[in-house]
């Protein structure tokens, strides 16, 4: 199934959803995460949607996350997947520890673990392959065109939710 797809199976009207996106914008394709809340946020302004930009500590924003109490969390975030730098998958909240991070203060499976339990709603995970996350201020340009593809996705399933 296709991104897009599988996020318009997700949103239904009467849902509210939470988009978390992790990562550092000093560690080039790091910032995937960061630039897609951005771009985001541009394109959404709805109640029933709560954006947070995470950084390196996405776990300080756990609590506004769990005050806001989403249907579904939507994490997004540069993940090493063994795939092409740019390519995007959903990968379930189990299959986590299998994922690479490097950036975060946190282990994500720790933070999610937590998620879960916590709040009580589907969570899924959408991990951007990174070209490199070396320091340096400057995405790829598969990276940047993936993130800006997943924000015009979200955007656009999103507003498909509100006429279903």
């Amino acid at each position: 199934m296709q991104i897009g797809d599988h996020l318009k199976s997700k949103m239904r009207p009467g849902r509210k959803y939470a988009v978390l996106g992790i990562g550092s914008t000093q560690r080039s394709d790091d910032a995937a995460g960061m630039y897609f809340i951005e771009l985001l946020s541009g394109m959404v302004k709805r109640d029933d949607v709560l954006l947070v930009a995470g950084s390196t500590a996405p776990e300080n924003f756990t609590g506004v996350i769990r005050d806001f109490g989403p249907d579904v969390l939507f994490i997004v975030d540069a993940a090493h997947l063994g795939l092409l730098p740019g390519e995007t998958r959903i990968v379930p909240a189990s299959d986590i520890g299998g994922v690479s991070f490097s950036t975060h203060m946190l282990p994500l499976t720790v933070m999610l673990d937590y998620l879960q339990a916590e709040l009580g709603c589907e969570v899924l995970f959408i991990g951007i392959q990174p070209a490199s996350t070396d320091y340096g201020f400057c995405m790829s340009d598969d990276v940047r065109k993936e993130a800006e593809r997943l924000a015009e996705e979200f955007s656009s399933a999103l507003e498909l939710s509100d006429i279903s």
